[in-house]
């Protein structure tokens, strides 16, 4: 009989990030914990508001909490908070994930500072460029038969102005991410643009295009426009 074996994971959360928190936070953690016995979880935040909504929400499991009185509000300039708050809830979770003592860390906080903090304190993949915002789509499956019933977009807000070597960066990111993470065994590749012809777009997506064409490793099924998303044409 083959045995099972059970992945503990652990997760750091900025528990102070995000609209009402840390309550609304804490209350999808003792969800998550509840749910899943293997889940570690390593809570950034003010311990005593932390302790006081556990309390308040009948969960009475070991917790680890890092205690800190400063964190990032969603009103905050990203890179002036970073500068003036060195000990934010954010910053204090990206150098857990540093260090390895956390496998993934979860904020529903201020995005850019997010991403900064992410920048400053963890090591970008070898050959990549710019950091990459990634979101899951909902995709309808009776429109294609291949679609998994959701498609990975990127990036969504953490690069302004790409050049062409930088979305064939991201292509090869949710390439990795569509197989390794969500198991689709070989990803649809698709480049969001304002029609399917190759000379569609500007520069920029008719150069990424053919380099797309030509990328070993993945599978480009050409450029797709906004309303072939729901309808799950790409991955």
């Amino acid at each position: 009989m083959k045995k099972e074996v059970t992945m503990e994971y652990r997760i750091a959360i900025d528990a102070m990030g995000g609209d009402n928190a840390p309550h609304e936070i804490l209350k999808g953690v003792v969800n998550a914990v509840n749910d899943d016995d293997s889940l570690q979880v390593v809570l950034i935040g003010d311990q005593e508001a932390i302790k006081k909504e556990l309390k308040d929400l009948h969960f009475n499991k070991d917790v680890e909490i890092v205690h800190t009185d400063q964190w990032i509000t969603m009103d905050d300039s990203p890179k002036k908070a970073l500068q003036e708050k060195p000990n934010a809830s954010i910053i204090l979770a990206t150098q857990l994930l540093h260090q390895g003592k956390a496998d993934a860390l979860v904020s529903a906080g201020n995005t850019g500072a997010t991403v900064l903090a992410a920048a400053q304190n963890l090591q970008m993949i070898e050959g990549i460029e710019r950091a990459g915002l990634a979101a899951i789509y909902p995709a309808a499956r009776f429109h294609n038969p291949e679609s998994h019933g959701f498609a990975l977009m990127l990036d969504v807000g953490a690069t302004l102005h790409c050049t062409p070597k930088q979305l064939v960066h991201f292509a090869y990111m949710g390439n990795y991410y569509a197989s390794h993470v969500l198991g689709i065994e070989r990803p649809r590749v698709g480049l969001l643009n304002i029609g399917e012809e190759e000379t569609k777009g500007g520069e920029t997506l008719v150069k990424t295009h053919q380099y797309l064409k030509n990328a070993p490793g993945i599978y480009f099924i050409g450029n797709v426009e906004g309303k072939d998303i729901p309808k799950g044409v790409a991955d």
